[in-house]
């Protein structure tokens, strides 16, 4: 556990898991992309509810869950932590690429799906997109899940060829595809942090979904434009 003083909520991330390795590897990718980020690690649900209850919480907007912990398993780990600290954003750290349980994941309120297994390249992609403040489910999940987006609980999605886009907005939604967040999409396109959210809010509205995962599995398709 951390033992840094508190602080506002900020560029803080709490890890979450049972295997030292595992936390050891997310510590390593964010030396790399986010070097004053601050760092808190938990290796149950009890010890990540202590945090994120602790002087410590208001500090913490993310948390990168482990849904198999010693005291907690599957999805509950998750409702639990969302019940705790519903503001946080949380990203699953999976050891399983079962895209069943990424969809349940995201309907659940995750903001990100990792396997742990598989290349490490995607592993750390992801975290990175984490740590980044981006979105990220790995494209072979999302396709495999777009076809079941219509059983979440929202006006069913525009087909993404009916959708007019002007050319920034079309600029926007590659990168957005991507997992980037708003200030990574301003800084590759020159643009404010501001007119991001206008046009991230503009294609909420044309593909007719209510957040950004949603729109990422509305377009995620095997198609040229897709990331």
């Amino acid at each position: 556990m951390s033992t840094q003083p508190p602080a506002a909520r900020g560029d803080a991330y709490l890890i979450v898991d049972d295997h030292a390795l595992i936390r050891e590897g997310i510590v390593r990718v964010f030396s790399d992309t986010r070097p004053n980020a601050r760092l808190f690690e938990a290796c149950n649900l009890q010890q990540a509810v202590q945090t994120l209850q602790g002087e410590h919480g208001p500090s913490i907007d993310t948390v990168l869950l482990d849904l198999h912990l010693p005291d907690s398993r599957g999805l509950e780990t998750l409702q639990r932590i969302k019940a705790v600290a519903p503001n946080v954003v949380v990203g699953v750290v999976s050891g399983t690429d079962d895209d069943h349980l990424a969809m349940q994941c995201l309907q659940q309120g995750a903001a990100a799906f990792v396997p742990k297994h598989g290349e490490l390249d995607q592993f750390v992609q992801g975290i990175s997109a984490m740590a980044s403040g981006g979105i990220y489910f790995p494209r072979e999940l999302l396709w495999q899940v777009t076809g079941r987006l219509s059983v979440l609980d929202q006006p069913a999605a525009a087909s993404p060829a009916s959708v007019r886009l002007t050319q920034r907005q079309s600029e926007v939604l590659r990168l957005l595809l991507k997992g980037f967040s708003n200030q990574v999409i301003s800084n590759e396109l020159g643009i404010s942090s501001e007119t991001v959210k206008l046009h991230v809010s503009a294609l909420l509205r044309a593909h007719k979904v209510r957040s950004r995962v949603h729109l990422i599995l509305a377009c995620a398709n095997p198609s040229p434009h897709a990331a």
